[in-house]
């Protein structure tokens, strides 16, 4: 991701700036807990071979598995990086463009921001009925967590992405087949 700090009024700048840096926090934050599941996926396995039985490894496997590909999202919502068809997109003119581009970014934020309210409920029944995860040992609520901070970062970067629509910042860098594309 490159960033250019000189894109858009002084403080949606500054904001722009926070979530950037906050989605770049979130890419770190994912890469580590993908480390850490391949360790603890390594050490379940050579447990289980030795005949050591673990019952909450599993519970946590999934745990760690949940944060990594919800916090790991984060950065994609920032330039709309997800995986995509975008063999029509890219035929389409720019002003086209940009309004599928409009239009992707509100359908991201509201549909973020529902999971996000969801989720927070979802959350708050299982403090408040004390669940567990399916081994009986780990309270369920910080596996639950994942999906409420998660899709509410996403929700702020698409806001960011939608801000980047209207000012034309980009945060990565263009191939050269889209550069073409682009020149069209």
């Amino acid at each position: 991701m490159s960033f250019r700090p000189d894109a858009g009024p002084g403080s949606f700048r500054a904001l722009d700036l926070f979530i950037f840096r906050v989605a770049q926090w979130a890419d770190q934050l994912s890469a580590l807990i993908c480390a850490v599941l391949v360790v603890v996926t390594t050490a379940a396995v050579v447990g289980y071979q030795a005949g050591i039985s673990i019952p909450w490894l599993d519970d946590v496997l999934r745990m760690l598995l949940i944060w990594m590909v919800y916090i790991g999202s984060v950065s994609l919502c920032l330039d709309n990086d997800h995986i995509s068809m975008d063999a029509l997109y890219l035929r389409l003119p720019k002003p086209a463009r940009k309004v599928v581009d409009v239009i992707i970014a509100l359908m991201g934020i509201g549909l973020c921001g529902y999971v996000t309210k969801i989720g927070i409920d979802s959350m708050r029944q299982e403090i408040a009925y004390d669940t567990l995860l399916l081994a009986g040992y780990i309270p369920s609520w910080p596996q639950t967590l994942a999906i409420p901070l998660g899709f509410g970062l996403m929700t702020v970067t698409y806001l960011s992405y939608l801000f980047s629509v209207f000012t034309g910042r980009r945060y990565r860098q263009l191939t050269e087949a889209q550069k073409l594309t682009d020149a069209l």
